[in-house]
């Protein structure tokens, strides 16, 4: 299914191992996490939805999906809508990243690590700075989990 609700700038994108995260066109908030199958998508998804419901990751905006790049029409003469589709996916609140000089106490890496154990029952295996970030709710930054792949709570990546 195309999400024709969402454009993805492509202005940056920030890659990992399984997925790729990109702007969405016009909401500085909001990004498109695209995977390299349909399957890693729904599983990454039902991780998100379970830790969002107690704000230990961004909160997911749509199903999974995929989501056209925005081109300037100007500029493309015989553009193919079918070959600047994003992989399968889904547009999801965005958070901030840490500058990574500065560092994170442990303590607070490890509350999130306990409190996602306490109020899901997951283990989240791959916490390390590039997998968390933090999302404002209020005047409160909350420490949330960014990466929400299969890979984070198998248990092979400890």
């Amino acid at each position: 299914m195309i999400n024709h609700d969402y454009f993805i700038d492509t202005e940056w994108c920030d890659s990992g191992g399984y997925c790729d995260f990109m702007p969405i066109r016009a909401n500085k908030d909001l990004g498109f996490k695209s995977f390299k199958n349909k399957k890693r998508a729904e599983n990454s998804l039902k991780y998100q939805k379970l830790l969002a419901k107690f704000d230990l990751a961004p909160i997911p905006i749509t199903d999974v999906c995929k989501v056209a790049y925005y081109f300037n029409p100007e500029l493309l003469k015989n553009w193919n809508p079918k070959e600047t589709l994003t992989g399968w996916g889904y547009v999801t609140e965005k958070a901030v990243l840490f500058d990574l000089d500065n560092k994170i106490p442990y303590k607070k890496i490890q509350d999130l690590v306990d409190n996602i154990r306490d109020k899901t029952g997951l283990k989240f295996w791959d916490c390390h700075e590039n997998n968390i970030g933090y999302i404002k709710r209020g005047r409160q930054k909350k420490l949330v989990c960014i990466d929400t792949g299969f890979e984070s709570f198998e248990g092979y990546s400890n």
